[in-house]
């Protein structure tokens, strides 16, 4: 699957905790202490840089659009989750805590909240470790 959609399930989880938008340019980063802390340098979450911008859009939950700048006010009165995304090509639909974000880019990069490239295998790869042992931990428990 394309790493521009599957990175919003990776995220599953994820708060979005500061957005900023410079031109064509949405920068995201998303906090999953629990994934993060198994990258060092030690930090706790993912900068998702979105070049090539198309289409930003914020959904309520009753379906009001707006620009996702709005998403920037939002995150002063909360820290919208994410969910999931169903989508299989753009414009990607991330179904959130505070409605949906309806995006269209050209590509993603992917950093550390500590500066460091990274890339989506890697965070790919640390979340489905993650799972592993989390599943294996909560079959072990039930058994005792």
């Amino acid at each position: 699957m394309d790493e521009r959609i599957a990175i919003w399930n990776v995220s599953h989880d994820g708060e979005i905790t500061a957005v900023s938008q410079d031109g064509d340019t949405l920068t995201i980063f998303v906090s999953i202490p629990y994934l993060r802390r198994r990258l060092k340098p030690l930090g706790d979450s993912f900068v998702l840089t979105l070049a090539g911008i198309r289409r930003a859009e914020r959904r309520d939950f009753v379906g009001a659009a707006s620009s996702a700048s709005p998403l920037r006010e939002e995150l002063e009165i909360g820290t919208p989750e994410i969910l999931r995304t169903e989508s299989q090509s753009m414009p990607v639909t991330v179904e959130t805590t505070m409605g949906q974000m309806i995006l269209d880019f050209q590509s993603i990069r992917f950093t550390l909240d500590t500066a460091q490239d990274t890339d989506y295998k890697t965070i790919e790869r640390v979340c489905d470790e993650y799972w592993t042992e989390w599943k294996a931990k909560s079959e072990g428990s039930g058994s005792a």
